[in-house]
């Protein structure tokens, strides 16, 4: 029995957080990893245990707050490791917890476009997306932009700018890499 006055079962002596890490390896992957960011809201579903149940907004500081467990830091990380600190966590009240994380909402993948693009201000996307494609979707520049774009992208705290050449990437020119983007990406058109 739980404090909760149910008892969580075991399924073949498999442990109880079915988070579609078993099926990763029969595929090789194609995308990287989906990490949880602020802003996404996640269901969590422990099953048996319907006040433990919820759904959740991850909040500015990247944490959750899940009763019993308190606050989780779950920024940056898969719904898999998510999945698995909560089920850690909860094991201290719960015999044998089986937790489920749902993304429910991606909110945290946003992409800025300022200066001579057709679309200012922020886009969210739902899927990786490169330059060209996300240049697309902002309705492309300007007539007056100079078909040139700087990326600002943060790494380690510190701001990286790189310049992309708008003519070369539209011709396919090789010397100019359509780079995927990132959430929090900034598009600058001059």
């Amino acid at each position: 029995m739980t404090r909760f006055g149910r008892r969580s079962g075991v399924v073949m002596g498999l442990p109880l957080c079915f988070c579609a890490a078993l099926a990763q390896d029969a595929a090789p992957e194609r995308h990287p990893a989906f990490t949880i960011g602020i802003e996404d809201k996640l269901s969590i579903v422990v099953w048996g245990e319907p006040g433990l149940s919820m759904e959740v907004t991850v909040r500015p500081d990247g944490k959750i707050t899940i009763p019993l467990v308190h606050d989780v830091d779950v920024d940056g990380l898969t719904p898999d490791q998510v999945c698995a600190t909560l089920t850690e966590r909860l094991g201290q009240f719960v015999r044998d917890p089986n937790v489920t994380v749902i993304v429910q909402e991606i909110n945290s993948f946003r992409v800025f476009f300022v200066g001579e693009v057709t679309t200012k201000g922020a886009i969210k996307f739902v899927r990786p997306i490169r330059v060209l494609q996300a240049v697309a979707m902002a309705g492309g520049p300007t007539e007056f932009s100079k078909k040139e774009i700087t990326l600002l992208r943060e790494e380690f705290g510190v701001e990286k700018r790189i310049s992309i050449d708008y003519r070369k990437l539209l011709a396919g020119d090789p010397a100019q890499e359509n780079i995927p983007l990132r959430p929090g990406d900034t598009l600058i058109f001059k």
